[in-house]
């Protein structure tokens, strides 16, 4: 028997035998040291930093990190990624970044199983300001317009600024470009990212028992099978609080200052619309007889306003988060009332008003719970008026029928300084899965 022949029938025996053994199962299979990361998204929508469980692709992917801390043997950290998309101001943007983060980290420890002791000090937050790689990213994959080299050229442009590049984008095409990327890109963008790393811990080799021999040989391959440990989870997230405006109280300083007492009550319709009601009622005589002197005014008005974005401000140590009533707005109101006019012999005068017109105006927080507002009116007015004089010692008031007409007025009709007071509530948001 020469050696070539022998090397094979060893070879030939020792496969017929490391099947055998497999065929049996005598043994499981090992895993090995391999470290296995996996990854989610939560989204949010613009200008949120809660949880919002319906939005976009957030049930499934909800459901997939419930699942991931459920079924993982042994995590060994968490980093959490988050994101604002880069059409705001740099600040509002970090700290839509920075809190959206602190959101999904309050999400994963309420879902990770108490039996894990998982310390939150391995949950590790990465925050990004502007996402403009992923902004590239989703260009390259959903911009369809004729124009996606120059816009591609223009974010991947060196040497320029970020706000220089949101710029040159906001003009590509006419503003159209700005347009598509607003609508389809920047929804994908605004998200929190979490990848949890985790090594599975090597299983104890198990040797079953060889069964008895029998007159027919079983070649079935019995696989034992692994049960998981059944956990219970809450189904709700953990209560987290938010701030909401209910209405504002105002009053015009300037009207103030020549004892023109007047007060203002302003009420949220919405996250960019809101109704305006002021009152004016300065109702002033003295003097001589109680006539040698007067300022009567009574009006009443409202005004209906639209504000522009962003309509919130962000909480920090010298302010208290603002959800409304904060930037630019323009106004359209309309206002009637009576007055009063007399100073001695000088002037002499009463009658109606009405006045409607548009306003545009600006509001700022001042402190934790001031704010001051900025407003300038224009439009049309009409105003009758009737002339009086008084007797010697005015006791009496004599009617004077030269001085009587309407007058009608195009221009500026108000100019305020208004000091604002928010009224704040705290609600707290329980979103189910």
């Amino acid at each position: 028997m020469n050696s070539a022949y022998l090397k094979f029938l060893i070879f030939t025996i020792l496969l017929i035998q490391s099947l055998a053994v497999l065929a049996e199962g005598r043994y499981d299979s090992c895993y090995n040291d391999t470290t296995v990361a996996t990854i989610s998204k939560i989204y949010y929508p613009v200008n949120k930093v809660n949880l919002h469980e319906n939005y976009m692709d957030n049930p499934t992917e909800l459901e997939n990190i419930k699942r991931i801390l459920a079924e993982t043997p042994r995590i060994d950290s968490i980093t959490i990624y988050s994101y604002a998309s880069p059409e705001g101001p740099y600040n509002w943007n970090k700290w839509l970044a920075r809190e959206r983060g602190k959101t999904a980290k309050r999400y994963i420890l309420a879902n990770i199983p108490k039996m894990k002791n998982f310390p939150d000090s391995l949950i590790k937050l990465d925050p990004t300001a502007e996402n403009w790689a992923g902004m590239r990213e989703e260009i390259v994959k959903l911009y369809d317009r004729y124009d996606k080299e120059q816009v591609l050229e223009i974010i991947d442009r060196p040497g320029i600024t970020d706000e220089q590049r949101k710029n040159l984008l906001k003009k590509q095409s006419w503003g159209w470009s700005w347009k598509f990327i607003l609508s389809r890109i920047m929804p994908q963008l605004r998200h929190a990212t979490w990848i949890t790393v985790w090594a599975p811990t090597e299983k104890k080799k198990v040797i079953k028992p060889i069964p008895p021999a029998t007159s027919t040989f079983n070649w079935e391959v019995n696989t034992p099978k692994i049960e998981l440990p059944h956990f219970e989870f809450p189904s709700l997230l953990p209560e987290e609080s938010d701030v909401r405006t209910i209405l504002a109280l105002k009053t015009n300083l300037l009207y103030d200052a020549i004892t023109w007492l007047n007060f203002s009550i302003e009420v949220p319709l919405s996250s960019k619309f809101s109704a305006l009601y002021y009152h004016q009622f300065p109702w002033w005589r003295w003097g001589e007889s109680q006539n040698e002197f007067c300022n009567r005014f009574l009006s009443i008005g409202g005004e209906a306003r639209w504000w522009f974005k962003p309509a919130y401000a962000p909480a920090t140590e010298k302010f208290k988060k603002r959800d409304r009533f904060v930037g630019q707005f323009f106004g359209l109101y309309c206002e009637s009332g009576k007055w009063d006019f007399e100073r001695k012999r000088d002037i002499c005068y009463q009658g109606e008003h009405w006045s409607a017109g548009i306003s545009y105006g600006y509001s700022m927080p001042i402190s934790r719970s001031l704010n001051l507002e900025f407003s300038l009116s224009c439009g049309y007015a009409s105003i009758a008026y009737r002339g009086y004089t008084p007797s010697e010692d005015y006791s009496i008031l004599w009617r004077d029928y030269s001085k009587i007409g309407r007058w009608h007025y195009f221009g500026p009709t108000k100019a305020q300084v208004t000091l604002e007071i928010p009224i704040l509530i705290k609600t707290k948001k329980r979103s189910k899965l």
